[in-house]
């Protein structure tokens, strides 16, 4: 046995004790942990049964089963508990590859008498990919969507579609089917676009489900090489900040948000491989009407429609478009129109406590109320729909107008809601304990309401925490989720009954967004019917009425608007070598949905695409041969597309870093965090800058850090008058270019602090911002950096990217360089990291070779002291903590011997 002061066994240690049969007990310094029994140690083969999963969240929603106990571990987040294994770290991330052919399919398993199931010859599926779909409720097409896929040349990849059915139709088994056969049967890829991350996040969840027995063909090593090998189907999740060990040859089925599905196509079009692209999928496809996500999206679609000669099937759908055929023609696809819902919905609104059908017809009355607390008729209505709804054991939302309405409802309702059983109550005490072992710790709001069966979900939550609630309320333990209206769009939470504020802020919601919120009425399998209520006040009736008739509009291009789509489409047009002469650029932008909906569009665009490219020249970022008059990207119109920047912020990224590398300050990490904070987070009106918390840190900035500072153009003299009630005004362009750096270094502050290892939590309540927002802040931050160095790859400079690369994982993983190693570990992040670091856990060795009992105590010791939960809960949430142990014990094991093996192996 080793000495107490001794170091952790090498490596190599570690493996002679394994083929010798036997383990090693040593002491670490600082600590009395006892090393694990290596014979313990995972084998290689067991490794790599474990990695043949190809999605960077390998923990994510894991279970751990102790007894009767389950804990769920949330997906990644930004500084958060999970996270995969940074790529300076990983393996090769090879696909497990299989000898053996993938199972047979027997004529007799088809069912030929029953043209809706998917088991139908005509549907072309594997019977792997049908007992996934089966594993996942589905069996049987509806009518409509065997009609719709049934059109001429679908199935085959021959036409286009463009579709439209009401939410809760089932609208995404379509695509699915026609994505799957491209993947599985013509051995093309397949990009499936929609707009949030959530739902990228739910979709490859899902189609992982359906596609986890499904083996294709691996690529051979080279023409001398004869032997079939199989492997699984790739399939990746592409979101701002996200990080994959597979990349676009590796892949299969790439589910990305519309700025990463952008950018992976100009990737594959610079390397000409973009012919292995068999179908591309648009979810939502209305929001080609955004005015800031809109222009990116026609732009991917006139790419594809420009790339005629590879034949890539674009399927487009949505339950909100009225211009459907519109929308078809541009596509050169067929249209599809369906009203069909399975569960019918039941449509009604509410003003002074009367229940009216959306004909006018008075179908009840809610009783009044004594109480204080339900003296006004929107609260009173409220409370006394949820309280029916879950009486009768079914699940409500209700849609508030704001963040601070959802925790209000929250805590009024539990004073409403009927008592559980025991049991119940128990199962909800573990969400809680769940809750409780977040790196934020338990929110009061949540603690208080979680038992009862209430929660809200808004975008002052974590990832973590909206998960557990979802799935908390998906198992049916919370029955009322109080929540504003975006969940409507990015969250897949159905209810028997939804209750609607018709406003958002101040504003009215729109009619697209009212049918998304009322569409989550109705659970098939679980509802015979849904129930929307529409509660208003007298005052707005008027305008919630001209709401509920309003017709869905049209969507619209938005290429043309003030943020300079049209500029980005003729640039990336050109440094892809889509549009390169004039001829060439007319048939560029005739494919684009701007000139299919423009009257007289040959006079009315011609003005303002020379405007266009007429900016583009005198900003560098094309030239114009002028005796050809073929147009060329310059280098930093190439950084710009290839970093996935619009002409506006690449022009003002490339002045931002030219400035930086004349005087770059690198005595501290303040300048190098400035340079990497989103400009879009800086340039809106999405971060407003409390000036007398600015003054306060930037008082508290040392020498460097405020030399730094003075580098960005930020004078401390200027932000103390503006604490002192000062107003910045942005009337004129050097006001608002001042407006831009002095926003862009606020939010620079607070991911300082986070890649200093200050809490999620801790950063919020300093500067009074939602801790969602501060995580997703950060992830954005990440994902920006990410780009960044792209962006300065391309301009050759090298010393810059590095910078920013090895920030971005600081930022990930949120801690300092010393504990970027142990960071890898799920749970071990932050400030939990430093803890284990503190106590003697200083590598992935150590934590692997400790006691759980040390590892639980260590977990203890990172908890948020102000946010303990009561005294009777104290051993059961050390039980919760023992089995969180035991998952760091479990994957830092993992991590470990997949070093060994790679060392060994070198």
């Amino acid at each position: 046995m080793a000495s107490a002061n001794r170091l952790p066994v090498t490596a190599e240690d570690i493996l002679r004790s394994k083929r010798n049969g036997g383990g090693t007990a040593i002491h670490l310094k600082r600590s009395s942990v006892a090393l694990i029994d290596t014979t313990n140690l995972p084998s290689k083969r067991q490794r790599l049964s474990r990695d043949n999963d190809n999605d960077d969240d390998d923990y994510a929603m894991t279970d751990m089963h102790h007894g009767r106990k389950t804990l769920k571990v949330a997906p990644d987040w930004g500084g958060g508990e999970v996270t995969s294994t940074p790529a300076p770290f990983s393996s090769t991330g090879q696909t497990q590859i299989l000898l053996a052919p993938p199972a047979s399919t027997p004529a007799a398993y088809r069912n030929t008498s029953n043209p809706l199931s998917l088991s139908h010859p005509k549907w072309g599926l594997k019977r792997e990919v049908v007992l996934g779909f089966g594993a996942c409720g589905i069996t049987e097409m509806y009518p409509w969507q065997s009609e719709c896929l049934s059109l001429p040349g679908l199935l085959s990849g021959e036409q286009n579609l463009v579709y439209t059915a009401p939410t809760s139709a089932g609208k995404s088994l379509v695509a699915d089917v026609l994505a799957i056969r491209q993947v599985i049967a013509e051995r093309k890829k397949a990009i499936i676009v929609v707009p949030y991350i959530a739902i990228v996040q739910e979709k490859t969840k899902f189609l992982k489900k359906v596609l986890e027995k499904v083996r294709v063909m691996a690529d051979s090593k080279g023409h001398w090489d004869k032997q079939k090998r199989w492997r699984s189907v790739n399939i990746v999740g592409f979101h701002s900040g996200a990080k994959s060990r597979l990349g676009w040859k590796e892949l299969d089925l790439a589910v990305c948000t519309i700025e990463k599905a952008n950018a992976l196509i100009n990737a594959a079009i610079e390397d000409c491989s973009i012919d292995h692209l068999g179908v591309v999928v648009f979810d939502e496809l209305h929001m080609l009407g955004d005015p800031h996500r809109g222009p990116i999206l026609e732009l991917l679609a006139t790419k594809i429609l420009c790339l005629s000669e590879e034949h890539i099937q674009i399927v487009g759908m949505s339950a909100t478009l009225a211009n459907v055929h519109v929308l078809a023609a541009w596509l050169h696809a067929q249209a599809y129109e369906c009203t069909y819902r399975p569960i019918p919905l039941r449509e009604h609104y509410v003003v002074d406590n009367a229940v009216y059908a959306y004909n006018d017809r008075l179908t009840a009355r809610i009783p009044l109320s004594e109480l204080k607390e339900l003296k006004d008729p929107v609260t009173n209505a409220v409370i006394t729909l949820a309280f029916a709804c879950v009486k009768d054991g079914h699940g409500v939302l209700v849609f508030c107008e704001s963040r601070r309405r959802c925790e209000d409802m929250s805590l009024l309702l539990i004073k409403f809601m009927p008592r559980c059983d025991d049991n119940t109550r128990e199962r909800r005490m573990e969400v809680v304990r769940d809750l409780a072992t977040t790196t934020t710790g338990l929110d009061f709001v949540l603690e208080r309401t979680v038992p009862a069966g209430v929660a809200f979900h808004h975008a002052g939550l974590t990832t973590e925490e909206k998960d557990l609630i979802a799935d908390a309320y998906d198992r049916g333990l919370v029955k009322i989720i109080c929540c504003t209206a975006t969940m409507a769009a990015g969250v897949n939470l159905p209810a028997r009954r939804v209750i609607i504020s018709p406003r958002m802020g101040r504003d009215f919601v729109s009619p697209a967004m009212l049918r998304q919120m009322k569409g989550r009425a109705g659970r098939k399998g679980k509802d015979t019917v849904g129930e929307s209520f529409l509660v208003c006040r007298k005052s707005d009736i008027v305008a919630v009425k001209a709401l509920m008739e309003a017709k869905m509009p049209s969507v619209e291009s938005c290429l043309a608007g003030e943020e300079g789509g049209l500029k980005r489409a003729l640039l990336e047009g050109i440094a892809t070598k889509l549009a390169t002469s004039a001829d060439s650029l007319d048939d560029y932008i005739r494919a684009t949905l701007l000139f299919h909906t423009t009257a007289d569009p040959a006079v009315t665009l011609r003005p303002i695409i020379a405007a266009a490219l007429e900016y583009l020249k005198v900003q560098n970022l094309i030239t114009e041969d002028t005796h050809t008059g073929y147009f060329e990207a310059t280098k930093i119109g190439n950084a710009t597309v290839a970093s996935g920047f619009g002409p506006d912020e690449g022009v003002f990224l490339h002045q931002e870093l030219s400035r930086a590398l004349r005087n770059f300050n690198l005595e501290c990490d303040m300048h190098i965090v400035y340079q990497f904070t989103p400009i879009h987070s800086s340039s809106t009106q999405a971060v407003e800058i409390d000036w007398k918390v600015m003054r306060d840190e930037v008082e508290h900035l040392d020498e460097h850090a405020l030399r730094a500072a003075t580098f960005v153009g930020v004078n401390p003299g200027f932000v103390n008058r503006m604490a002192q009630g000062g107003a910045l005004k942005e009337d004129t362009p050097a006001n608002i270019e001042k407006a831009r750096v002095y926003r862009r270094f606020y939010v620079s502050l607070m991911l300082r602090e986070l890649i200093n290892e200050r809490p999620v939590h801790v950063v919020a309540a300093n500067y009074d911002i939602a801790r969602g927002f501060i995580q997703q802040l950060s992830s954005t931050c990440r994902g920006f950096a990410t780009t960044s160095a792209t962006f300065c790859k391309v301009m050759g400079w090298t010393g810059l990217a590095v910078l920013l690369e090895h920030y971005s994982w600081r930022l990930d993983l949120g801690v300092k360089d010393d504990l970027m190693e142990l960071a890898r570990i799920p749970f071990v992040k932050s400030y939990t990291a430093r803890v284990f670091y503190e106590n003697g856990l200083k590598t992935i060795e150590a934590v692997a070779a400790a006691d759980v009992s040390v590892l639980r105590k260590a977990l203890e010791m990172a908890q948020p002291k102000r946010l303990r939960l009561r005294q009777e809960e104290e051993v059961k949430m050390a039980a919760r903590l023992q089995e969180r142990a035991e998952i760091v014990l479990a994957a830092a094991r993992r991590i470990y011997e997949q070093e060994c093996v790679v060392e060994l192996e070198e």
